[in-house]
């Protein structure tokens, strides 16, 4: 029988394992991903998401149409979907720019539909608005 040094059987056990994890990799490279399929169009939740994403960033660099048409969606996703979070956001970009002229519709508009919830029931447009 062949007797080998202990270098050599360290050389030849890395020099087959090198071997077979690079045919392993081949194969895997080849093969198609199975169970995967690729979304035919973006998720409407996710599209909304990211247009808010959009607005947020805008609105926090200082736009101020950014800032409305935030506040503006974010009150629609409130009467769509019931989240108070959704409010309580609005109401905080709504303060971010009340002196703008523009926030004087979003200011009516949470006056006559929101001054009964609890987000925004001691704001000081509903306060002010008694």
């Amino acid at each position: 029988m062949l007797r080998l040094s202990q270098r050599t059987q360290l050389i030849g056990s890395f020099a087959t394992g090198a071997v077979v994890s690079g045919v392993l990799l081949t194969f895997a490279m080849n093969s198609p991903a199975v169970g995967v399929t690729p979304p035919i169009e973006p998720a409407r939740a996710a599209v909304a998401q990211s247009r808010l994403d959009l607005l947020r960033n805008q609105a926090a660099g200082g736009d101020e149409f950014s800032n409305w048409a935030l506040a503006n969606a974010l009150l629609d996703k409130f009467d769509l979907t019931g989240d108070s979070d959704d409010l309580y956001e609005a109401m905080v970009w709504v303060d971010r720019r009340s002196d703008m002229y523009a926030n004087q519709e979003l200011a009516s508009r949470v006056v006559d539909r929101y001054c009964g919830h609890h987000v925004v029931r001691w704001h000081w447009f509903c306060v002010l608005g008694e």
